[in-house]
């Protein structure tokens, strides 16, 4: 038996409704303030779910229609296309990776969660060159209030200071 792919994700949809809503029913029997992360999640999910089915269905066919196989190249200059790309290593990349979760971890423990968010997110932008050194702070300091005001002041919850705590206290 084969199903259109236009049911298919009508039934991708239903399921996830189904799920958000198990969410929803299973946060009753928690308490007020174990409610506050996974309760706003599933009704946001919901929203989301049925947005995306009405869009689905009663849209135009033609917008959802999309050709998998073209990808437009992106324009390198011919001197960069004749030169052969230095790659990486994969290990080194792994090791890089595990590196920079080492790094936010030690961090974490070292410094309180809230500094090293700031820390690592600059120091990132930064060593990536990915924004200039004024962006990357304005980027850190905008993601670390995020952080403050969703944790601490919105749920309320006391973020862990780190082991250089009792020195500034």
């Amino acid at each position: 038996m084969m199903i259109s792919r236009h049911a298919q994700e009508n039934l991708a949809s239903v399921l996830l409704l189904a799920f958000f809503a198990g969410v929803i029913w299973m946060c009753q029997d928690f308490g007020p303030r174990a409610r506050m992360i996974p309760q706003p999640l599933a009704i946001f999910g919901i929203v989301l779910t049925l947005i995306q089915m009405a869009w689905h269905n009663f849209g135009s066919p033609a917008e959802l229609r999309m050709d998998m196989i073209s990808v437009q190249a992106p324009d390198i200059p011919v001197a960069e296309a004749q030169a052969a790309p230095e790659k990486k290593s994969s290990w080194r990349r792994e090791a890089a990776a595990y590196g920079m979760i080492g790094v936010l971890l030690a961090l974490t423990f070292i410094t309180g969660v809230l500094p090293a968010a700031f820390l690592f997110t600059a120091g990132y932008f930064m060593v990536t060159r990915y924004c200039s050194w004024q962006r990357s702070l304005i980027y850190a300091a905008v993601l670390t209030a995020s952080l403050y005001l969703l944790f601490v002041a919105a749920l309320q919850m006391q973020p862990y200071h780190g082991l250089l705590a009792p020195l500034f206290q």
